[in-house]
């Protein structure tokens, strides 16, 4: 929502200095009428677009997830916030002055229904005219012309009051005068939006007196105009021919229009086109990176169910991680494509999910399996999620951590409203090691996603990314989890990794070999059938996993021997014939 109000903030402020610069003392009413209500709308809709952004560095970004280096969560726990002063007060604050303003519309509006009932009404040339002694002047509203009823048909200003009048119901101005009351009631504080009903006030009083001088001489029209004393009501939704503004308008009747220079209408044009491209063409990470994902399956450590987190926490900077989905009706897992291209001797640990149909890898980084992992996360030209060297802070990461920590504050708001949860920072580090385009790319809201953006890019610079031997740019993600402690007043910012003991179970192996293959199930100690162990033949690069009800078969001489292991289990050899 901030960053909403503050787009439309500098958006309508833009395009309002535009308009005062270019277009304020110009004569054609209807342009500059058109222009306050586009340049109004741009700026409540354009900062809801999202678009792919239009100009992008020519380099490639080697992308990265998370657990390639070892970034741990970091703990951040809140102070306690003394002053009166927070996010709630202010944002109630500006909800009751809206509202205040609402309320004084709402009885503008019911009042002018008050004085329609007690009205009663005149016919003049086909025109029904609503006479009342509430009014001093006259005034609209949508179709209804109001007329002081101390105001006669005899008089000689009664025709031109009511052709100016009705000019300002054939042109619809209540409907832009109801459009802007309402922009100023959701954004008072903002000053354009007070400067834009002044202008449209007087360009529809410019446009009746316009319209007006079709029927009637300037002159005429003009001497009725100064000698009338009548007054305007003051209502805030009336158009009015007795508003002020009356040298103004007669200067304006004098001086013959002419049509806006093309160079301003161009100059304005593009101003808006820039900034719909500022505002609206975004780079849309979040989708860059399920792009990313869904091509090279990798996924990072934090993505891992929690029982492969917990054994291979003290070991995932040397491993790279895979998920695999299991197409429904596919049981045989070991065709799957993306394993059968795997070196079964380099798969560390797998986990197999038969809720999800999915399979977790951890795959050690050498070899055939790092080259085939480059080769899989290819993208565009040389957009890799792996990478051989990946960078690294000054300092070490501990001191990343340490940096992290004691620089974020947990914002006042999230705190108060007991927001928490875990915020992804996403960032780049070029090629000097400095870090550009952080941004979050799932975050919590109450000024967390800001907090943690504003850290990382406050960061010192890291060693960069190396591919082939060459510095690389390189994308990271970092999550930092916000989290509310209500057992502690005092501020609690740490790295909080966890650190549990690998405990290994034991499973049951029934294998037998038939026709060039080794076939059999495997058990888990609930006697189940164990899904997702990872079967290698000993002294060949062949091998399987279990599919979902522990069965596998896979293809060796009788004599070969097989290795069985899986996440948390001991190994098991199953001896050749």
């Amino acid at each position: 929502m901030s960053n909403y109000l503050l787009e439309l903030t500098a958006i309508h402020i833009v395009l309002m200095l535009g308009y005062w610069f270019f277009l304020r003392k110009e004569r054609q009413y209807a342009t500059l009428r058109f222009y306050l209500l586009c340049s109004t709308l741009l700026a409540l809709i354009i900062p809801l677009l999202k678009l792919p952004k239009l100009f992008s560095s020519s380099e490639p970004i080697y992308a990265t997830p998370t657990d390639a280096i070892p970034l741990e969560a970091v703990t951040i726990a809140p102070t306690v916030d003394e002053t009166i002063w927070n996010a709630d007060l202010l944002i109630w604050g500006c909800l009751t002055i809206s509202i205040f303003f609402l309320l004084r519309l709402l009885g503008s509006i019911l009042h002018i229904f008050y004085l329609e009932r007690k009205s009663s009404y005149e016919r003049f040339n086909k025109l029904y005219i609503r006479k009342t002694g509430d009014v001093e002047g006259s005034f609209t509203f949508f179709g209804w012309i109001f007329l002081s009823d101390k105001t006669s048909k005899e008089q000689p200003d009664y025709a031109v009051i009511l052709k100016h009048e009705q000019a300002h119901v054939t042109l619809g101005h209540t409907y832009d005068i109801l459009f802007f009351e309402l922009f100023r009631i959701g954004f008072w504080w903002l000053p354009t939006a007070w400067l834009v009903i002044k202008e449209i006030k007087k360009i529809h009083e410019y446009q009746a007196d316009a319209y007006a001088l079709k029927s009637y001489s300037i002159d005429q029209y003009s001497s009725i105009l100064i000698s009338s004393t009548l007054k305007s009501n003051g209502l805030s939704l009336a158009s009015s021919f007795h508003d002020g503004l009356i040298k103004k308008r007669l200067n304006a009747m004098k001086n013959q229009a002419k049509n806006v220079s093309p160079w301003k209408l161009g100059t304005l044009s593009a101003l808006a086109a820039l900034l719909f491209i500022v505002f609206a063409c975004s780079e849309e990470l979040d989708q860059e990176i399920k792009e990313m994902g869904s091509q090279s399956n990798s996924i990072t450590f934090d993505q891992l169910p929690s029982s492969m987190q917990t054994n291979l926490a003290n070991m995932k900077s040397e491993l790279s991680f895979m998920k695999v989905n299991v197409p429904e009706g596919e049981d045989d897992m070991s065709s799957l494509e993306e394993l059968q291209n795997l070196d079964p001797e380099l798969i560390h640990s797998m986990n197999v999910d038969k809720t999800e149909r999915a399979i977790y890898l951890a795959l050690k980084k050498d070899e055939a399996n790092f080259n085939y992992l480059a080769d899989k996360s290819k993208m565009d030209g040389e957009l890799f999620t792996v990478v051989e060297d990946m960078p690294e802070y000054v300092g070490g990461m501990n001191a990343f951590y340490q940096y992290i920590a004691s620089e974020i504050e947990y914002p006042s708001e999230a705190r108060q409203t007991g927001i928490q949860g875990k915020v992804f920072v996403q960032f780049v580090v070029e090629k000097d090691g400095s870090i550009t385009d952080v941004q979050v790319i799932k975050g919590i809201g109450g000024g967390c996603d800001d907090e943690a953006v504003r850290v990382v890019e406050n960061s010192s610079a890291f060693k960069p990314g190396k591919q082939r031997g060459k510095p690389v740019r390189v994308r990271m993600v970092m999550p930092i989890t916000f989290q509310v402690n209500e057992d502690s007043l005092g501020k609690q910012s740490m790295v909080a990794p966890e650190k549990v003991e690998v405990v290994n179970n034991k499973f049951t192996v029934n294998a037998d070999y038939t026709n060039g293959q080794w076939s059999g199930t495997i058990y888990a100690e609930d006697g189940k059938g164990f899904p997702g162990a990872n079967i290698v033949v000993a002294g060949t690069t062949n091998g399987t996993v279990s599919d979902l009800d522990g069965n596998f078969i896979v293809e060796a001489r009788e004599s070969n021997d097989l290795y069985v292991s899986a996440v948390g289990y001991e190994r098991v050899k199953v001896e050749g014939r």
